[in-house]
């Protein structure tokens, strides 16, 4: 009881959108644990009238065997096992109410439980857990096969819970609904091969029925026909099925002469529904995130290079380790230039405050929410914050900027799946140049690494082919705008999903005002 309690202190209106966050996430481990004790109370005084809750009870704690409070971040850093209890607090704990209403003595519960109701996962957060499984799937070329098992290829996981064969059919009807017919059709086909090796939660005609309409949309009109003709096996009274297995057979004969195939005329061809037909800058995105980088060449190997930096009197006593990893846009790696504490100040003040992460929308110079950014963050200022101050000079000495012309230290935690599409960090042509700041277009990035990440969550580099892994510490540091003031196309950059394990960021973004003496124009006009 205290334990909830206490939870309950923690929690805010912020933890809305929780899948967007891992660390908000964390908590649920302990709140979900929680719930276990209180149930397990409950069940002990009313065993006989509770079969029902007995057997969900049992299921739920099954995930927590052998695991200390400790062990919450690895256990959710699994995105399977991060699904999972999305869904049983959308699904399982709301309708635990409505099991036991008619209880006599349900109130302790039902009274405790009411106290978090609306600070739960909602049905946003199973939605978007799902989305998220969906995009690592197509990133990192995951089979639903091997999710299914909570199984990551290559990462050895802890706390594995597979998925049962509800769970499989449920993503794919999502996405059926979402006329998602890629992802359907893998996962539908997946809950097929699951039918007979767990408890016969879901039938096999049922996930004929949708896998058959899925793959027809899908173009694989082969498939839907030999499906189709199993279900009439099954259901041989049905009408629906008899008139589809006629029209798909039909459909087949007639199609077959002009070699085109399902709904929208699509060829019989699954790569149609691959990352290879994305733009491509997204397909450079997802290849750099897969570690797929361009080698350098012996030229640019050459300058490659690096060195401690001391010329500031800041860095004297202790030089900042500097490392040169590209050429265009030149990226630096400032190794070891935030300590455990200073990261662990971060995170201590950053954590309370963390809403769902914006963009700047290029027309209105707007802030608004986007699916293509999937992480919550906060501000900090070096002001409010004096921890701040001293990372805030080293930075500066180190990077030769003035940081009294920066934004605030944003702070991010990347959610179940978190990451940022391609994107840049400077406002371009015809865009609005962050005018309410009042300090010009932001002539360079620093982003700092709080965490390291297991596996996933890259930096990429989508024009130059390169990619700075998760290094807890360290810091990255490019310039956005040439030295003639203008944009460099080739910083186009993107954060990569988190396979496996949480991502903290944070970063400054230095402004043009105050840096005419410190980076000066070049003879060259064009660089």
């Amino acid at each position: 009881m205290l334990s909830l309690l206490l939870f309950i202190v923690t929690l805010t209106p912020n933890t809305a959108e929780i899948f967007t966050s891992m660390a908000q996430m964390e908590n649920l481990v302990h709140l979900e644990k929680s719930f276990i004790h209180l149930l397990q109370n409950y069940v002990t005084e009313e065993e006989k009238r509770l079969t029902q809750l007995k057997l969900f009870l049992n299921e739920v704690s099954s995930n927590y065997h052998h695991m200390n409070d400790s062990d919450a971040a690895a256990y959710i850093a699994n995105p399977v096992n991060a699904y999972l209890m999305l869904k049983r607090f959308n699904n399982e704990w709301r309708n635990l109410e409505k099991t036991i209403v008619e209880n006599s003595r349900k109130e302790e519960f039902i009274s405790n439980f009411e106290r978090v109701q609306e600070l739960l996962p909602s049905e946003e957060d199973y939605e978007g857990a799902i989305i998220a499984l969906f995009r690592l799937q197509d990133t990192y070329k995951l089979h639903s096969s091997a999710l299914a098992k909570g199984l990551i290829p290559g990462v050895k996981l802890g706390h594995l819970r597979p998925l049962n064969v509800g769970d499989i059919f449920e993503i794919g009807q999502f996405a059926y609904s979402n006329n998602d017919w890629h992802h359907a059709t893998d996962w539908l086909n997946t809950a097929l091969m699951h039918i007979g090796t767990h408890e016969n939660q879901v039938t096999r005609d049922s996930v004929l029925d949708y896998l058959a309409y899925a793959e027809f949309k899908a173009g694989k009109v082969d498939e839907a026909y030999r499906h189709t003709k199993e279900l009439a096996i099954l259901k041989p009274n049905e009408q629906r099925i008899v008139e589809n297995l006629d029209y798909f057979n039909k459909y087949l004969h007639t199609s077959r002469s002009t070699s085109r195939y399902g709904d929208d005329g699509l060829k019989d061809d699954s790569s149609a529904f691959t990352s290879d037909n994305k733009n491509k800058v997204l397909n450079a995105y997802e290849q750099l995130c897969r570690g797929e980088v361009r080698p350098l060449t012996k030229k640019e190997q050459a300058k490659m290079k690096c060195w401690y930096s001391a010329k500031d009197p800041v860095l004297k006593l202790k030089p900042q380790k500097v490392e040169r990893v590209w050429v265009d846009p030149e990226i630096f790696i400032l190794r070891n230039i935030i300590s455990e504490k200073q990261i662990n100040l971060i995170k201590e003040a950053a954590s309370p405050m963390l809403r769902r992460a914006t963009i700047q929308d290029p027309i209105t110079g707007k802030l608004r929410h986007a699916d293509y950014r999937i992480s919550k963050s906060a501000w900090l200022s070096t002001n409010k914050y004096n921890f701040l101050q001293a990372l805030e000079a080293r930075t500066q000495a180190t990077t030769g900027l003035d940081l009294s012309y920066a934004e605030q230290l944003q702070v991010a935690n990347y959610g179940l799946g978190g990451h940022y599409e391609p994107h840049f960090d400077h406002s371009r042509e015809n865009e609005d140049r962050f005018t309410d700041l009042g300090m010009g277009n932001r002539i360079a990035t620093v982003l700092f690494y709080l965490s390291d990440v297991e596996a996933g969550g890259a930096t990429v580099f989508t024009v130059g082919k390169t990619a700075v892994f998760p290094s807890k510490g360290d810091a990255v540091f490019w310039f956005n705008l040439k030295r003639n003031g203008k944009g460099n196309p080739n910083t186009r950059h993107a954060a990569c999903p988190v396979l496996v394990g949480q991502k903290w960021v944070s970063n400054w973004w230095i402004h043009e005002f105050g840096q005419i003496f410190r980076r000066k124009c070049a003879l060259d006009p064009n660089l």
